[in-house]
């Protein structure tokens, strides 16, 4: 088995991470475009692992193989000019955009009714009661999760348009970063991801939920010149939203226990801490077990041989558009990663997609392609005053990097859809802006 020497091996490979953000913080003058929020996700996502989990083996190869990558994404930056675009950017404004308007205004709280209202909807088509979801939540939203991970819940049109609406809340949310009111925003913005949260134990909805919202947040920045990061005079109240999303979460964690005993919590202190370092911090150790797996040194588990399936995996969405996608189990692999009782995981970040799709080396040409797409739509929605359509693509870019530690979020279709919807909102809002403005002046002229 892998000794200390590679865990020392590991945390070194995740710190020189941080060299190639430094290297665009340098070049274009911040860390928010895709290279320096793909280096410094990556150096977060392998080095608290690496570290609260210090006594796990695991091949420092693995680690290297994620530096590689970070670096050819990172030198896909470099052919562009960030200073121009970031010096056209400044002819853009808040006004530009009017992410603030009445009209995104009102589709952001008609989008929270409908999530909450679907979401009930679905769950009382499953056989679910209000009164159970009230009176017996913890019990209730276990049995769902359960429900959910055989595959025994009935979704249809209304989970599709539930799940728009619980993603679109957030984007609009994040939109509207630098408005009045903007800490009320973020919480009417998140709430229908914490409401599927804590009623169907879905943890990933509001994981999804919080990435739309960052990457609707960088948007907002791009518009408003303010392309740094949250300054440390906003960490209290930093701490305390995440004390309350922490809790949440952990009511989320308890009902896949079971039964809950407020007398017993010493009982389910081990059972919760497992759950908790097999969502947060195991896919790491799963994707380096794979990659012992695949470059054929010691792994612990056997994997299914499913090399170059040329997109099969990290589109998987796509490919079921043309229906020419693979029939995926639940979970999408078969495998799981297990450790002596400390976490547990069928999640190997979107490294393990992308090995299958192209190979070692070929995953890290299409990372470098990939990383050009990205920052060249950057670029273009930096010198442009309203690219709504590649500002639209940006934003699933980002969510897909943010998501990245965990799989790839282009298998699901929600990502293309939210990113549609965002686009048509967008070009509504323009319209309707330019409309009311030559009213406006006539409205003066007449008075």
């Amino acid at each position: 088995m892998y000794g200390v020497e590679h865990k020392l091996l590991s945390i070194c490979y995740s710190l020189l991470m941080l060299l190639p953000a430094v290297a665009v913080r340098l070049v274009a003058g911040t860390f928010l475009i895709p290279a320096g929020i793909f280096s410094l996700l990556w150096f977060a996502c392998s080095f608290f692992p690496l570290i609260f989990l210090f006594t796990i083996p695991i091949n420092s190869l693995a680690i290297f193989y994620v530096l590689v990558a970070v670096f050819v994404f990172s030198i896909s930056a470099m052919p562009f000019n960030w200073r121009v675009a970031f010096e056209k950017n400044k002819d853009k404004s808040r006004l530009n955009a009017k992410f603030d308007s009445g009209f995104l205004t009102i589709v952001l709280y008609l989008s929270v009714t409908a999530s909450a209202s679907l979401s009930v909807l679905t769950m009382t088509i499953n056989g679910f009661t209000v009164e159970q979801v009230v009176f017996d939540l913890i019990r209730t939203s276990g049995k769902y999760a359960a429900f959910r991970s055989t595959e025994g819940l009935e979704y249809g049109a209304i989970g599709v348009l539930s799940t728009m609406f619980t993603y679109l809340c957030p984007v609009l949310g994040g939109l509207r970063i630098f408005a009045p009111k903007r800490e009320w925003f973020f919480l009417i913005s998140i709430a229908p991801s914490l409401m599927t949260m804590v009623t169907q134990s879905s943890k990933l909805a509001f994981l999804v939920s919080f990435c739309f919202y960052m990457a609707g947040a960088i948007i907002a920045k791009i518009y408003s010149n303010q392309m740094n990061l949250p300054k440390v005079s906003g960490l209290p109240k930093l701490i305390l939203g995440t004390a309350v999303v922490v809790f949440l979460i952990l009511i989320s964690f308890v009902s896949r226990l079971g039964e809950f005993d407020p007398g017993s919590l010493g009982a389910i202190s081990d059972p919760l801490l497992f759950s908790i370092y097999s969502y947060t911090l195991g896919q790491i150790y799963a994707f380096a077990d794979f990659f012992s797996f695949t470059i054929n040194q010691t792994a612990v588990n056997y994997f299914a041989n499913e090399y170059y399936s040329w997109g099969a995996f990290t589109f998987a969405s796509i490919f079921d558009m043309f229906g020419i996608g693979k029939d995926f189990p639940p979970g999408m692999y078969d495998e799981s990663v297990w450790y002596r009782d400390v976490f547990e995981t069928n999640l190997f970040t979107f490294f393990r997609g992308l090995i299958y799709d192209f190979g070692i080396v070929g995953s890290l040409i299409f990372i470098f392609v990939f990383g050009v797409f990205s920052h060249a739509v950057t670029w273009h929605v930096l010198r442009t005053t309203r690219a709504w359509f590649a500002l639209s693509i940006v934003l699933a870019l980002l969510v897909f990097i943010f998501m990245g530690y965990l799989f790839s979020v282009f298998v699901a279709r929600y990502v293309f859809l939210i990113a549609a919807v965002t686009w048509l909102l967008l070009h509504i809002n323009m319209y309707l802006n330019r409309v009311q403005k030559p009213l406006n002046v006539r409205c003066m002229i007449d008075s």
